[in-house]
């Protein structure tokens, strides 16, 4: 199987910036896997090791790695590997230096033996090594030192002070502290001075070098510039916690806001906002326009309310935290005021609303994803009522909320483990007479159009479905079986259909099948399919509405099954007219459950007990 695209160009460009003695094919191959881990979340750390080790380490080689990977990769896996790839060189550096060391340790004990042989080879590990290499007396003064180390120290040649005096003497103290702590190497980044002032961030190692009775007699410092991965780890985390599109602190770094804001114990407001028909901009304008938009949206924002901290949460959403508790009614209308004036795109005039959940806290100790939690609960209730709506948080209604998505939750595992059953109730004739029965899901306390609400939420309404048509049909007699709106315009229905009724041998004269009329006008092919097959098709939740008589009129209805009936006078009085409308039209009305007298009053032909 040939490499991944991205695989390819990651070798191209490791090529490219290093030599390795591993084939191109052979490296492909192992980047082929290593994109695989990256892109599941696995293996960063050692993947950006194996990079050194297998000696892809030129100069170029990370930047261009973390070039080609940063467009389809998550920031957090680019930066595990990045930390892999600098712990690695580290960890050879340090080796290195150990092995600097130690042959500077053996060029003095060889001194005593040869002297010019080990001078000699001391002079050239000391003039040819990258690692910059100091040699101080007891007192901590620099008595000789390598060209590297003053090019890191950002001398053109040799000065005669080569640290800056605030370097010098931490270093003095450091190799002081060793002599009296019996210890013989400290290793440790630390913070230079260039001389023109500027940070170099290096590895340095202090050792003791000792003669030959045991005392010590010079410390070395060896000292590596990891300016370049201190910068680029500072990156990394930047991009971590910040929204690559708008600029603004992500999900994460605001949480981390919102949890110091909260331990202060003082006042505060957080605003959860959703953008109204993004979705419109990005099908219509293309998703060039929306992001557009959306960088809009974040600088008004912060333009509007510029003490506030704001960030973008989510695709569409972002937050802004408050300090104090003002008036979120005119909050709101600033905020809506300052988006609805159109920003234009190629000539195209835009713009945008924001529905807004707003929580007031206060108080150290309370819980930042709680609070989070608690505002997007609100802004979900704001949208039930349309676009550019703001609410503030309730207690009782986040409750209420609560308990109900805990419930649809759980109904996966119910589902899985039979705790949702088909329960049956009698449909009969004005006259008395049985006409099939009604199939009806329970779960627990949970009735019937609750449960397949919920499945319809959940992306269940196929599976609930064929549970109950399978159970139904199963009992071998004419039964009546109530679709959700989901499972009434479902594609796939007429097949399940079909072949339920094939495999329980059931005829297709004795299933009743009810399609929710608000699926309408989605489902009429569904109705016209079903009728072909010599299923009786009805339309349930039927209130008179004029969609509902217009599909009556152009589909083979069999029957309707009425919604519960209202309580106001006039509304009742306009069901009594419209019940012999349907019936005139060889219509079957069903009603109930419910008074007998009344529903027999009300001119229905099959009741519901």
């Amino acid at each position: 199987m040939p490499a991944s695209p991205l695989a390819q160009r990651w070798a191209a460009v490791l090529i490219e910036s290093a030599y390795s003695p591993m084939s191109r094919r052979k490296l492909t191959q192992h980047l082929d896997e290593h994109v695989a881990r990256l892109s599941a979340g696995q293996a960063a750390l050692a993947i950006g090791e194996w990079l050194v080790r297998k000696r892809f380490t030129g100069p170029d080689s990370l930047r261009r790695t973390l070039e080609v990977l940063a467009p389809e990769l998550p920031a957090e896996a680019l930066g595990a590997l990045a930390a892999g790839y600098v712990r690695a060189t580290r960890d050879q550096l340090f080796a290195e230096q150990e092995k600097v060391k130690n042959a500077l340790l053996k060029a003095v004990e060889d001194a005593q033996r040869d002297l010019h042989d080990s001078e000699t080879r001391f002079a050239q590990v000391f003039a040819t090594t990258a690692v910059g290499i100091a040699i101080f007396d007891l007192h901590g003064t620099v008595v000789e030192a390598n060209e590297s180390l003053a090019t890191i120290l950002g001398h053109e040649e040799m000065p005669k002070e080569l640290f800056t005096e605030a370097d010098g003497i931490a270093l003095a103290a450091a190799c002081a502290r060793m002599i009296a702590s019996s210890v013989d190497t400290d290793r440790r980044e630390r913070e230079l001075t260039r001389s023109n002032g500027d940070t170099v961030w290096a590895n340095v190692v202090l050792s003791v070098l000792r003669g030959s009775d045991g005392l010590p007699k010079f410390h070395v410092a060896l000292i590596e510039d990891v300016t370049e991965q201190r910068m680029l780890q500072e990156w990394l985390r930047h991009q971590s916690l910040t929204d690559l599109l708008t600029g603004l602190p992500n999900r994460a770094s605001f949480t981390d806001k919102l949890e110091s804001a909260l331990a202060s114990g003082e006042p505060h407001t957080l605003g959860y906002l959703d953008v109204d028909s993004l979705t419109i901009v990005n099908d219509g304008l293309g998703y060039a326009a929306g992001d557009a938009v959306l960088v809009e949206v974040a600088r008004r924002l912060r333009a509007v309310l510029p003490d506030a901290v704001v960030a973008r949460v989510g695709g569409d959403e972002f937050v802004v935290l408050i300090h104090g508790s003002p008036d979120v009614a005119a909050l709101a209308a600033m905020i809506d005021e300052e988006l609805s004036e159109p920003v234009y795109l190629e000539g195209t005039g835009v713009a945008v609303s924001t529905s807004i959940g707003f929580v007031h806290t206060s108080g150290a100790g309370v819980d930042p994803t709680a609070v989070l939690r608690r505002a997007h609960s609100t802004l979900r209730r704001a949208e039930t009522g349309g676009k550019r709506q703001w609410a503030i948080y309730d207690h009782e209604a986040d409750f209420a909320d609560r308990t109900r998505f805990a419930r649809i939750a759980a109904m996966p595992g119910a589902f899985e483990n039979g705790e949702i059953s088909v329960e049956y109730s009698p449909v009969s004739w004005v006259s008395g007479s049985l006409a099939f029965v009604e199939a009806s899901l329970r779960w627990g306390a949970t009735r019937h159009d609750e449960v397949v609400t919920y499945a319809d939420a959940l992306g269940l309404a196929a599976r609930v479905g064929q549970l109950v048509l399978h159970d139904a049909c199963s009992r071998g007699e004419p039964v009546l079986v109530r679709l959700s709106r989901d499972q009434s315009r479902d594609p796939d229905l007429a097949a399940h259909v079909r072949s339920t009724m094939r495999a329980c041998a059931f005829p297709a004269s004795s299933l009743f099948l009810a399609l929710d009329v608000r699926s309408m006008p989605d489902g009429e092919e569904n109705l016209e399919v079903l009728h072909d097959m010599g299923v009786h098709v009805l339309l349930h939740e039927f209130g008179g509405g004029f969609a509902g008589l217009s599909t009556v009129d152009r589909s083979p209805v069999w029957g309707v099954r009425l919604a519960r009936p209202p309580s106001e006078r006039l509304a009742r009085q306009g069901l009594a007219l419209m019940v012999p409308l349907l019936r005139s039209a060889g219509v079957h009305v069903i009603g109930g459950p419910g008074d007998p007298d009344e529903l027999h009053a009300l001119g229905v032909d099959l009741v519901v007990s």
